[in-house]
């Protein structure tokens, strides 16, 4: 019984602070001034918690071994291979064992757009087209959907109208460069397509890199024989890549699956191992001093040129900073299929990768057949901040020292988590200041200072206005007129720190006053 009571309680706790929304609240107006540090503003937050850690959840696959369209929960997969995100927000989903090719809508519905269930390889309208294990996919700048069809050796065309057709490839393994119809690979792994709609193989039993133009010209941009060697593109040698994608400059990432490294193909041909020792592993650090098992296929953040890697054996999602650090981005490292934060959560044999934005990836499960997603929540502003000012992205809160001087203005932060958005609108100002000397230094005084109920301001120049704020920055007090010798009532204040921002005819001057 009082196992049961302390699992309730954990759930209740659980669940108090991640399933709900956040609700989140920051005082309505801070008035700061130019190059003072500010007290850090804090966010008040009575919803759910934003994750510091990205949430793995289970975006569709019932778990079971099948065929079944559907809800995100009620369909099911058969060792799904390579997901990739069309131009209308849907997801496309190779998967394997049933040869079909999947499609997931943006709200979890699973359909299928090709494949009768039978290996073959009929070309013609999609629900009479077969294929033999397909692996991997690409959507080009037209709405074409590419397959590499990896049991028949070549690349398959889906257009938008449902017509299944032969691209490149004669269905004969084997290695032959030129037209398309000519043109012959050995078990073509995952692909990756540019802005020009050029299509980039992980060319597996051949060892090599291939290249497709859209006019179906076949090339070879990089490998000779299974190994591994860096250098030239036409000496280096990979040992059997599954995976790749290209960035905006047009450099190439691979996968290199037996050789346990990440290797790059820059713009001018050349080869160089970017991350992993080439011994199995699962050490983290800075490029080849770090290790996988099995790296399946990598994507890229082209927004931040991050590298995220389906790190097959080790049963993790790896990442790769611009600078080559490579650290554990989700996955406990155990085979499961926890759902979860990040660190806690687990895969089995994950292998597809793809982005769809800075903070969504998904992944093909394989091994648990699923299409899992991980999200990453956090707190954004909009417009910038004044220049000085930070809001962290995990906390919420606000700290910095404003540099230059900035007119009211209303600031909105959004608080993300998994189950929705809060927002809350800051109006922020900057205010310049002048020195005492600018006064004299005995020109403005405040009296008593400490005060418990009332004090007065002495000044040889006219006083315009005088304002009161917490050490939040807050204004709770504000008066305008020629007041000097007039008591100020801040009785209703609590005991604490605050500051007095006096406008006279010479500037403006603050001074620190002491509540009792």
């Amino acid at each position: 019984m009082r196992t049961i009571l302390v699992f309730c309680l954990f759930w209740a706790s659980y669940f108090s602070l991640y399933g709900q929304a956040p609700e989140i609240a920051y005082p309505s107006l801070v008035v700061y001034t130019e190059n003072q540090p500010i007290i850090p503003l804090q966010v008040a937050n009575t919803g759910g918690a934003v994750p510091e850690k990205p949430v793995v959840s289970t975006f569709a696959g019932s778990g079971l071994t099948g065929a079944a369209d559907g809800t995100a929960f009620e369909a099911s997969f058969n060792l799904p291979t390579v997901v990739t995100p069309d131009h209308s927000g849907n997801l496309i989903v190779v998967d394997r064992m049933n040869h079909k090719i999947r499609k997931i809508a943006a709200d979890g519905t699973v359909t299928t757009i090709a494949g009768t269930g039978a290996y073959g390889s009929v070309d013609g309208p999609a629900d009479t087209a077969t294929f033999r294990y397909p692996d991997g996919a690409v959507v080009d700048s037209h709405g074409n959907i590419f397959i590499t069809d990896q049991g028949n050796s070549k690349i398959r065309k889906i257009t938008p109208e449902g017509m299944v057709s032969t691209f490149a490839g004669t269905g004969v393994g084997g290695f032959q460069d030129g037209d398309a119809a000519n043109a012959q690979f050995y078990y073509p792994a995952a692909m990756d397509i540019d802005s020009n709609d050029v299509i980039y193989i992980a060319d597996w039993y051949n060892n090599k890199i291939r290249k497709i133009t859209p006019e179906g010209i076949v090339s070879t941009l990089a490998g000779s024989v299974s190994g591994f060697a860096d250098g030239e593109a036409a000496l280096a040698q990979f040992n059997g890549p599954t995976g790749l994608c290209v960035d905006d400059s047009g450099n190439v990432y691979v996968a290199d699956y037996a050789n346990h490294r990440i290797r790059k193909i820059d713009t001018f041909g050349v080869v160089t191992t970017l991350a992993g020792s080439g011994t199995a592993g699962s050490e983290e650090g800075q490029g080849t001093s770090a290790s996988f098992y099995h790296p399946a296929v990598v994507t890229i953040d082209k927004a931040s040129q991050t590298l995220y890697v389906t790190d097959q054996y080790n049963n993790k999602i790896r990442k790769i900073s611009p600078s080559g650090l490579v650290s554990s981005y989700a996955g406990s490292g155990a085979v499961g299929a926890v759902d979860g934060l990040a660190d806690t959560s687990s895969f089995n044999n994950e292998t597809g990768i793809c982005i769809v934005d800075s903070k969504t990836l998904f992944i093909c499960d394989y091994g648990n057949n699923k299409i899992r997603k991980i999200s990453s929540y956090s707190f954004t502003v909009t417009p910038e901040l004044p220049l000085g000012l930070v809001l962290n992205p995990a906390s919420g809160e606000i700290t910095g020292t404003p540099i230059v001087v900035s007119p009211p203005t209303n600031y909105t932060i959004t608080a993300e988590n998994q189950y929705g958005s809060s927002t809350a609108v800051v109006s922020i100002e900057v205010q310049a200041v002048m020195g005492l000397s600018e006064f004299g230094l005995q020109s403005l005084r405040i009296y008593p200072n400490p005060v418990k109920h009332q004090f007065s301001v002495t000044s040889k120049e006219k006083v315009l206005a005088l304002s009161i704020r917490n050490s939040f920055g807050q204004e709770i007090k504000r008066v305008k007129g020629d007041f000097a010798a007039k008591p100020i009532d801040v009785s209703d204040c609590p005991s604490g720190v605050y500051f007095c921002r006096i406008t006279t005819d010479n500037g403006t001057q603050e001074i620190k006053l002491l509540k009792q």
